[in-house]
């Protein structure tokens, strides 16, 4: 655990609606797969790494060579996919080994010795155990289940080749360690042998403490979904959790129960997170896991070190990936309900699939404009920390300000080559009037010129004396990204 640096340096992001990263926007899947350990965090860089771990068959292995890919033309890749252990239903605690692809029968009937475990309430279990008859890996997990008993189940899976010791019992209660003993790691059962151990858990209702825990675990990700389907009130602990993080967080949520497509449907997960509850940074998705990991493999893949590199979700294309909607009424009723579909475009000669629209719940409506917020911030964050750490005096004057603000020069230089702060942009009364009353004054001509205003007001004695935190605004505008054209084309006789 750590200190959350907001104590010292708060980001406040916000929106003025109209009348070396210090992070990386990798992706979490959150799976209730019988593979995957509870409340613990599985980082991935390639996805045959996944396949090995959960079996080329599985949903997790899908999500990871989609996610992993990118997009289409994309200059930067994904690096890091993370799996997080989310029990939906009441779960045994397991020992899992290393996997036995390399030994072979003839091997494993050369083993014979004890073996030793902790379950549950700390009861220990020790099994003579003597493979020489055996004639299968099958048969050597029954003899290691005789040796133990019955308050454990043994069953070696041939889909990770690999014995898995569970615990007969199930829930918060049900426990067990690594194994020890003289057969502990010749079976691979032992941490240093590369076994997995996965603690029992009651089922989670409520997401709030599996996030804490997994933001413990690491913070360098961005967005997040689940390899299993959700239930709508599913959906809204979801979409709750990361509407009160402040903007950080991105949940891609996908459904495909036939609702999406009915114009107009009230009976959506898009139009209960943001019709009924407005919440906010929500992705909805038409489709089913490979759709949602494709998003989440965008917004990884974007490349913030790149000029122009900005991008909408719109027109993103995947080879591989199935489109959803093929027709015009499909395309209505999706744009309609509020959710983003991979979709199968076509005219004359022509045939693409693409994303559309490319939107997010929220006030920032669409989704690079989102994750560009994050990205900035959690640069400027950084950036600020590291002008702290330089020891530079950093007095409550002009000079002061002064620094602040060549502090956060780079970054916000870096984010506006990228596109997320764009010059030329006229700002509307509402908007101009809201700023004027924080600094005092008319600043539209050079937000508009320059794309981007910084203020830091006037200090007060009490301040200096107390050495209170500074308060420091950052106005950019936002260009947007065009994403459709009506084009007259007129014959002039």
């Amino acid at each position: 655990m750590s200190i959350s640096l907001s104590k010292d340096i708060k980001i406040i992001p916000g929106v003025l609606a109209a009348s070396g990263d210090a992070l990386d926007l990798n992706g979490v899947i959150l799976t209730n797969s019988a593979y995957a350990p509870v409340g613990t965090l599985s980082t991935f860089t390639d996805d045959d790494d996944v396949g090995t771990y959960y079996g080329t068959a599985a949903t997790e292995y899908s999500m990871a060579e989609i996610y992993l890919q990118g997009y289409t033309n994309c200059t930067s890749l994904p690096g890091t996919l993370y799996f997080w252990g989310y029990n939906t239903t009441d779960v045994s605690a397991w020992l899992r080994s290393a996997s036995m692809s390399s030994m072979t029968v003839s091997a494993l009937k050369l083993l014979s010795g004890s073996l030793t475990l902790t379950v549950d309430n700390g009861t220990s279990i020790t099994g003579a155990i003597d493979l020489s008859s055996v004639t299968s890996f099958a048969g050597a997990a029954a003899a290691i289940q005789t040796a133990l008993g019955d308050t454990v189940s043994v069953a070696y899976d041939t889909t990770v080749t690999a014995f898995i010791i569970s615990s007969a019992t199930t829930g918060a209660n049900s426990a067990i360690t690594y194994a020890s003993g003289d057969l502990a790691t010749s079976l691979l059962l032992t941490s240093a042998t590369g076994a997995v151990i996965s603690q029992g858990a009651d089922a989670i209702t409520d997401p709030t403490d599996s996030f804490t825990a997994l933001i413990a675990a690491t913070d360098d990700w961005a967005t997040f979904t689940t390899s299993f389907e959700c239930s709508v009130s599913q959906h809204l602990l979801f979409a709750e959790w990361c509407s009160n993080k402040s903007d950080r967080y991105a949940y891609v949520g996908w459904s495909n129960d036939g609702t999406e497509t009915v114009s107009g449907s009230t009976e959506t997960m898009a139009y209960q997170i943001d019709e009924v509850y407005s919440y906010g940074g929500t992705i909805p998705v038409y489709g089913d896991q490979t759709h949602a990991a494709s998003v989440m493999g965008w917004a990884a893949a974007l490349n913030f070190d790149q000029e122009n590199g900005r991008n909408s979700l719109k027109y993103t294309q995947l080879d591989g990936l199935l489109a959803q909607a093929s027709t015009d009424a499909e395309w209505t009723a999706l744009e309609a309900n509020g959710y983003n579909f991979y979709g199968q475009y076509g005219a004359n000669n022509i045939a693409e699939k693409y994303w559309a629209p490319g939107s997010i719940t929220g006030d920032y409506l669409w989704a690079d404009a989102y994750f560009g917020q994050i990205w900035l911030n959690a640069n400027l964050q950084s950036a600020i920390l590291t002008g702290f750490l330089d020891k530079t005096n950093l007095p409550y004057n002009t000079t002061g300000k002064a620094t602040v603000e060549s502090w956060c020069s780079d970054v916000i230089a870096q984010f506006k080559t990228w596109g997320g702060i764009s010059t030329g942009t006229s700002l509307d009364s509402s908007q101009i009037l809201k700023i004027k009353s924080i600094v005092g004054t008319d600043i539209s001509t050079t937000l508009t010129n320059t794309g981007y205003y910084m203020y830091i007001g006037s200090f007060t004695a009490t301040q200096r004396m107390d050495r209170e935190s500074v308060v420091v605004y950052l106005w950019y505008t936002d260009g947007g990204q065009i994403q459709s054209l009506t084009l007259n084309s007129v014959e002039v006789q």
